[in-house]
């Protein structure tokens, strides 16, 4: 009854007809209420800005990513001011945790993965996590919609009120706390993605 999804494919409607109903305030580094921001994390010492790793190899969880991929396309798009591509070749890995498990071990240069993933990847890695550093954070968007079908829609503040119960008990031990969510909360991932639609990480086939 009860999903998290990202913003991205919610707003480019690839979780179907899916309806947000929360949205989750973190407390950990590069969270504010009901807001993240991605970490862009490197090999500790290897550089310190963006703009040091142009032409260098990316690993990114997916396409469809708004934390992974479209975070760091509009961070070097606004910080290096360049419209790509920014990178030598490109690494898919499928998740954050392999992505920073990529920067890690030298098969990436650089990778950038949610505030929360950052946090608990320096958790169950800590040895690996030592060896990396965030050298930029990106801007914030809102943080990842818990969804519900279309067919709960008359049920969404029970819903709420259930997941914001979950939460204060403790039952759900990650989020600090929950706040409403609608579509429109997701405007500023749909700006992104649209004045995102021509920039490119790495050239075409590098994957």
């Amino acid at each position: 009854m009860i999903g998290q999804t990202c913003g991205l494919p919610l707003i480019r409607g690839e979780a179907g007809a899916a309806v947000p109903f929360a949205r989750p305030t973190y407390d950990v580094p590069g969270c504010e209420s009901g807001t993240y921001s991605s970490a862009v994390v490197v090999r500790r010492g290897s550089g310190a800005t963006l703009q040091d790793f142009l032409e260098r190899r990316v690993a990114m969880n997916g396409h469809n990513s708004q934390s992974g991929c479209n975070a760091l396309k509009d961070a070097y798009l606004t910080e290096v001011a360049h419209t790509g591509p920014y990178f030598s070749s490109l690494l898919l890995t499928g998740s954050h945790r392999a992505s920073a498990d990529a920067v890690a071990d030298g098969s990436a240069d650089l990778c950038a993965l949610d505030a929360v993933a950052w946090a608990l990847y320096q958790f169950a890695e800590p040895d690996r996590a030592a060896g990396l550093e965030p050298i930029h954070w990106t801007r914030p968007m809102p943080s990842l919609p818990f969804i519900t079908s279309a067919k709960h829609s008359d049920r969404l503040p029970d819903l709420r009120a259930a997941l914001a119960e979950a939460v204060e008990t403790g039952a759900i031990g990650i989020p600090a706390a929950i706040l409403s969510a609608s579509i429109a909360d997701y405007d500023p991932v749909r700006e992104m993605d649209l004045n995102l639609k021509d920039v490119t990480l790495a050239p075409h086939g590098s994957a």
